[in-house]
């Protein structure tokens, strides 16, 4: 028997389109929508399948355009491992065999890109109750991100240091410290860079600034920095309000890609055989330029911005 609430619960979408600027439109746009709230947004199958499985959806809104044929595989190795995911695909053109395809598949229903936003949310609205009036809900899995998980990932991507996370979220820098060795092995990584760089990929990192993907609320306003300075959120306000990123020259471009992929100020020296004062001086530079004064709150500015898909796959190395 479903409570009141139980009815009312808001819908986790995840949302998945290889368009930047529609994806992060169309989150922003959903984000908006009361009942509905945005677990993550990704570019590739990849990334979605790990959000999956990191943060159980409730839906996935999964953008072909004009390519439904290719993204049949996806689509059914999405169903295989998410049998309780309701899929919703949009889509530009949509031939007899396409569509029979997709419903063999188990894909629960496709909108018309053309259509626009206001058929795009009636659908959603209608697969939402069909969610709520499901009498059980998905079972948790060990490796699945817990919403405090979440909450630690996004203050990191923030900026705060462990003492200034325990402080916020009421814990123990012990504690904060066990919960990011769980969340670098649910992402996949070895190091804070690259699990905020894995995280910001996977939409789970936003920066000030940047438009908010709706999901546990961290509460956390400015705090200081991992090397101690206050303020340590990255402004990203200054690029979008003159409509023009940050220009990054050739050896800030290698510093940032080797940021992503969890080096030490050392290890970067050596790859690039260079002085490690270089590299630290440099790393400031691009600070600066980011608007944030640490490597974490850097690979999240730079994901907002799209510079680390210009210069790296920001996956571990």
């Amino acid at each position: 028997m479903h409570t009141e609430a139980a009815r009312e619960r808001p819908i986790g979408v995840a949302i998945r389109s290889g368009r930047r600027l529609f994806r992060d439109a169309l989150a922003s746009w959903l984000s908006g929508q009361p009942e509905f709230f945005i677990v993550g947004h990704v570019a590739t199958d990849d990334d979605l399948l790990q959000l999956c499985a990191l943060l159980r959806p409730d839906m996935v809104l999964f953008d072909v355009g004009p390519a439904m044929y290719g993204a049949l595989p996806a689509l059914r190795l999405l169903r295989e491992r998410c049998a309780r995911v309701r899929i919703v695909v949009m889509y530009d053109h949509l031939s007899p065999a396409e569509l029979t395809a997709a419903r063999q598949i188990g894909v629960d229903t496709l909108v018309p890109s053309s259509h626009g936003l206001p058929a795009l949310l009636m659908v959603l609205r209608r697969e939402a109750e069909s969610l709520r009036a499901r009498p059980d809900t998905q079972p948790a899995s060990g490796e699945s991100l817990t919403d405090q998980e979440r909450e630690i990932i996004a203050l990191i991507g923030a900026g705060h240091t462990v003492q200034r996370i325990a402080d916020l979220i009421a814990s123990t820098p012990c504690a904060v410290e066990n919960s990011k060795r769980r969340i670098y092995h649910k992402l996949g990584v070895a190091s804070q860079s690259q699990a905020v760089a894995r995280a910001a990929a996977l939409g789970l990192v936003v920066p000030a600034g940047a438009a908010p993907s709706a999901g546990p609320a961290t509460g956390a306003g400015p705090g200081t920095s991992d090397d101690g300075s206050a303020g340590a959120r990255p402004d990203l306000s200054t690029h979008q309000s003159e409509g023009r990123l940050p220009q990054l020259s050739a050896r800030e471009a290698d510093i940032l890609r080797s940021i992503a992929m969890g080096h030490t100020v050392r290890q970067t020296a050596r790859l690039l055989d260079i002085a490690e004062k270089t590299v630290e001086n440099t790393q400031g530079r691009l600070f600066l330029k980011l608007g944030t004064r640490n490597r974490a709150g850097a690979i999240a500015a730079a994901y907002a911005l799209g510079l680390l898909d210009q210069v790296s796959d920001p996956g571990p190395d």
